[in-house]
């Protein structure tokens, strides 16, 4: 009788082995991939994320640092940022509690570029907070506008609120455009919302009679 051990599935593969095969090749795969998104300036986040996650997952923080820098050089926009809304937890393992989560408003404010009100509502059960930074926020669309107001409304009755950085100067801006007539109704509707989220009925209702005198009708309630 022959006994052939050369065959193939004859002797089972050391899963040490095999595990490190694989991952050798994922690490391949992402390097190659990062490669890719670098050298043909990639836009679409999908890419990034996917790379992000594997570094995240490896620990390779020096790698993650640097992708965060090619993927802001080529969009604009911070991409942890946005991976800290939805894995806030796993990205700060072992962080102090009253870390926050910064979420960095970019340059001009879109629909896109905010978070969405349930991600930050859910900080009411977690261990941490966060913070919106809109310390470089020079503009605003109508869109931005429209989710910026609802923003702040959805937040109104939560235990936990986020923190604003360097908002004040934005605010001010929109209030100088809306009583100057020089902007969107669009604005006067973050305006009230914001009032409303500092529970600052003063300013609230010296918006109303503005916002009356200028149009002519009357202005929403503070309920």
């Amino acid at each position: 009788m022959l006994l052939d051990f050369t065959s193939p599935g004859a002797i089972p593969p050391d899963p040490v082995e095999e595990t490190r095969r694989v991952v050798n090749e994922i690490q391949t795969k992402m390097q190659a991939l990062e490669a890719l998104l670098e050298n043909e300036q990639v836009k679409d986040v999908a890419g990034w994320k996917l790379l992000a996650m594997f570094y995240l997952a490896t620990d390779r923080t020096n790698d993650l640092d640097k992708i965060e820098k090619q993927y802001k050089s080529i969009t604009g926009s911070s991409l942890s940022a946005g991976l800290e809304q939805k894995y806030a937890k796993w990205f700060n393992r072992g962080a102090a509690i009253n870390t926050p989560v910064v979420f960095e408003i970019p340059q001009k404010i879109t629909a896109e570029t905010l978070p969405d009100s349930v991600i930050i509502q859910h900080n009411d059960s977690a261990s941490y907070s966060i913070l919106l930074d809109f310390s470089k926020v020079q503009e605003i669309d109508n869109e931005g506008l429209k989710k910026l107001a609802k923003l702040f409304s959805s937040l109104i009755q939560k235990k936990n609120k986020p923190e604003l950085k360097q908002i004040d100067r934005f605010i001010t801006c929109l209030q100088n455009k809306a009583e100057a007539n020089t902007g969107t109704r669009l604005i006067w509707d973050v305006l009230f919302a914001y009032a409303r989220f500092r529970n600052n009925r003063e300013t609230f209702e010296e918006s109303a009679i503005k916002f009356a005198t200028l149009y002519g009708i009357s202005p929403p309630s503070w309920e």
